[in-house]
């Protein structure tokens, strides 16, 4: 079957038969995980025997929370004190974790994406990376049919 690329004067039929963009991944990549939650955190018994031996984990909060106000500095208007106002209150690092894409957006659009790149390593270095390299395609979504037996019509049929 072959493929028309240019979708110009086509009708809706001839585009849903388009071929999918392909989606590899060529350059590393690095997830930022968010922090673990109570119930996935190390067990009470390690807790407390670190505690007992005086080797009590430090709170890691204090400094990612002044790592992320840093990452403000010199951002103006009504959502950089927003942003401000909610990292100072933050009382977990999961808050603060979900604070970085605002963040992230913020910086762009009163800097640069450069910056905010820069200025976001700062705050994510406080947070689990997994760096993944990958050359496979990413998995294509597709729909189960529906119960009359038809695909959905956004799903490329082949």
């Amino acid at each position: 079957m072959t493929y028309c690329t240019d979708t110009q004067g086509m009708s809706i039929f001839g585009r849903l038969r388009r071929p999918p963009p392909a989606t590899t991944t060529l350059a590393t990549r690095s997830q930022i995980r968010p922090p673990e939650t109570w119930g996935q955190a190390a067990p009470v018994w390690e807790s407390l025997r670190l505690w007992l031996s005086g080797k009590a984990p430090v709170d890691p909060l204090p400094v990612t929370r002044q790592d992320f106000l840093a990452a403000l500095d010199g951002l103006g208007g009504r959502g950089a004190q927003d942003l401000r106002l909610r990292g100072e209150h933050a009382h977990s690092m999961r808050e603060l974790w979900h604070l970085r894409a605002e963040l992230y957006n913020l910086i762009a659009r009163q800097l640069s994406q450069a910056e905010a790149e820069h200025r976001l390593a700062q705050v994510n270095r406080h947070f689990t990376a997994q760096t993944t390299a990958s050359r496979t395609p990413r998995p294509q979504r597709t729909r189960a049919p529906t119960p009359s037996g038809h695909h959905h019509p956004s799903e490329t049929i082949f």
